[in-house]
């Protein structure tokens, strides 16, 4: 089994780690104060890194446009008719 590492993958995980720790610390109640708990801590914490990673993907892959076709029709059009379909019958 072979396994490859990604260069901007790493960096992601990388990223996503670093923030959920620091959401997590930040969000530590202070002495004496009613906070949230440690459970809800850990929950946007984790929300953190998951936006984390689903922003680096994207950004990591690159952005793709919207691919327009030169067929006139629609593939909506194409869907609903089918490939044989005649208009009328």
């Amino acid at each position: 089994m072979y396994i490859t590492y990604d260069l901007t993958t790493a960096l992601v995980v990388a990223g996503a780690l670093a923030v959920g720790v620091l959401v997590y610390r930040r969000t530590e109640p202070s002495e004496g104060a009613s906070a949230l708990s440690r459970g809800e801590r850990l929950v946007l914490a984790l929300g953190a890194a998951a936006t984390v990673v689903a922003i680096g993907g994207y950004l990591g892959n690159g952005l793709r446009g919207v691919e327009r076709t030169t067929d006139p029709k629609s593939a909506a059009t194409v869907g609903v008719l089918g490939s044989g379909a005649a208009v009328g019958q």
